[in-house]
Order: structure tokens, then sequence, then C-alpha cells
């Protein structure tokens, strides 16, 4: 396990190239597979953590920063530092992250104003470097998500609603703190905010991501693992501590790296559309967030 990670983390002392980078994900993925074989998710939470910092990247683009600088805050590309007034230090060395090639499609039709399409014929490296490499003037913002958690509950209960779910408080039976009921929500009463705020993201990704076929065909375990991994991701973008109700990760391993890779990414979009839901306002981040 340890030769993997160093094998991974060595990859950052280079430029690297296309090859590289997918060499360096699918790499990534087996030591988290391997690790939650093993009987521990300290990778997979580490993943998370950084998942809940660039929520607006890609799953796979997530893997690779977590592996080649699990420390990293905010990044950014080259020239995006410079117009933030910071410039790359002298000797760093880039993130490599793989960012779409992308060329118009035009429809084939005698309307002259057709509008052409976006089509992605493949993926190239490019680099983006963390703050932490960076000098320049002070960013006004360094941080993800930030607010109040009455603030955000109130903006999380708005979104539940507004996506046609029923949100209800009820007396539910000791030990439940919420349900998910195809459309309607019940949380228990009484809840502090923050765990209030920790439960509802709970049971919205389970509406979210878990439709009829998923409950007749997936583990509980695996559903109940996701929606916590959601919910993990969304309080730590929010700045919340979420760590007393981590749940058991090493549940996400069904055998092999495959059906890992399908909770990962059902996982990060989720996260990504909660959050981007309840992000009105603009942010340092925000001209940098597509850089991938």
């Amino acid at each position: 396990m340890a030769a993997h990670a160093g094998r991974s983390f060595s990859a950052r002392r280079r430029i690297m190239k296309r090859e590289d980078a997918k060499e360096l994900a699918d790499r990534a993925l087996v030591d988290l597979q391997q690790d939650l074989q093993a009987g521990r998710s300290t990778l997979l939470q580490r993943f998370l953590d950084c998942m809940s910092r660039f929520h607006n990247y890609s799953w796979n683009n997530c893997m690779l920063i977590a592996f080649q600088m699990p420390e990293a805050s905010l990044v950014a590309g080259f020239r995006r530092w410079l117009e933030l007034g910071r410039h790359v230090r002298k000797g760093e060395k880039g993130i490599g992250i793989l960012a779409p090639l992308a060329y118009r499609k035009k429809e084939e039709t005698e309307n002259p104003d057709n509008e052409s399409e976006h089509v992605v014929r493949g993926f190239k490296v490019v680099h983006v470097f963390d703050v932490s490499q960076t000098e320049g003037e002070d960013l006004p913002q360094l941080a993800g998500i930030h607010g109040e958690p009455g603030q955000s509950l109130a903006g999380l209960e708005g979104l539940v609603r507004r996506s046609g779910i029923t949100l209800k408080d009820e007396v539910l039976p000791l030990g439940t703190k919420g349900l998910s009921r195809k459309g309607e929500i019940a949380i228990a009463e009484g809840l502090p905010a923050a765990e209030r705020f920790a439960v509802l993201a709970h049971e919205l990704a389970h509406e979210w991501m878990h439709d009829e076929e998923h409950r007749l065909h997936m583990p509980k375990t695996v559903r109940e693992t996701e929606a916590e991994a959601v919910a993990y991701v969304v309080c730590r973008a929010f700045g919340f501590d979420c760590s007393t109700r981590s749940s058991d990760y090493i549940q996400l391993y069904r055998g092999d790296a495959t059906t890992l890779a399908e909770s990962l990414e059902r996982i990060q979009k989720t996260a990504t559309r909660i959050i981007q839901s309840l992000d009105e306002t603009p942010s340092v981040e925000e001209g940098q967030r597509h850089v991938a």
C-alpha cells in the first residue's frame, strides 16, 4: 500500500503527460480499492475532503489533486493567478489534471444562424497551482463556501421544497434522525441546526441518487454510505464539523474498482449539485472553478 502511495506522489515531481495522468488516476483508484478491501478508509476520506474543496471539478480530477497535493486548498491556472494579482513561485511544480478537448460541431441545415454544438473529442493535461505555491496580493477569501448554520439550513430547506419534495418534522422512531420516502423527507424534531443540516443533506442525497431501481438492486449499506458521503462533502464545504457523523466508508467497496468508481461519481455529482444550488454568493474562486 505504502509503495503505491509513494509512486503516486512522485508523479507531481515532473511535468505530467496525458498518459501519466491516466496512469495516476487508475493507480489512485486501485489504491482506494485496496485500502477499503484491507478495512481502512483513510484514503477515501482524504479524497472526500478534497472533493468538498474542489466540488466543481470532476471526481477524476479531485482524485488527481488529492493524490498529488492532498493539502491543496485553492487551485487555479498560471494565468488565472496573475489575474488575481499573484504569481507562481519559481520552481513550483504544477498539479496535473485533465481538461476536455472540444470542437464546435455545426448542424448541417440550411439555416446559417444555427448554433454550433461543443463536442468533446478527448482530453489533455493542464497544470494548476495551489495558493500555497504563489505569492502576491492577499486574497479576500481563501476558503470555499462558508455560512452560519441557520442561513445554510434555510437555503437547504428551500432547495428541498423547490425540488418538489415535501419536508416534514416528525417524531421518528428512537435512533432515527431522518427518512426519505420518495418525494417526502421526514426529519426528527428538535435536532440542533448543524445536525439537521447534515441529516437533511443525507436524505436529499437519497431522493436524488436512489430511485426505485437503486432501492431494489443496490444493497442498503451502499445506499446509506453513498448518502452519508454526500452529506460529509457538503458539510465540509460549508465548514461544518461532521466528523462525529462519519460513515463507515468501507461499505462503498463492493468487490471491484468499477463499482467503486460508479459510487464515487454519484457522490461527486450529487454533492456538487447541492453545493452549487446553495452557492449564490460569488467569491474569488468563481473565476477559477472551471479551469479544469
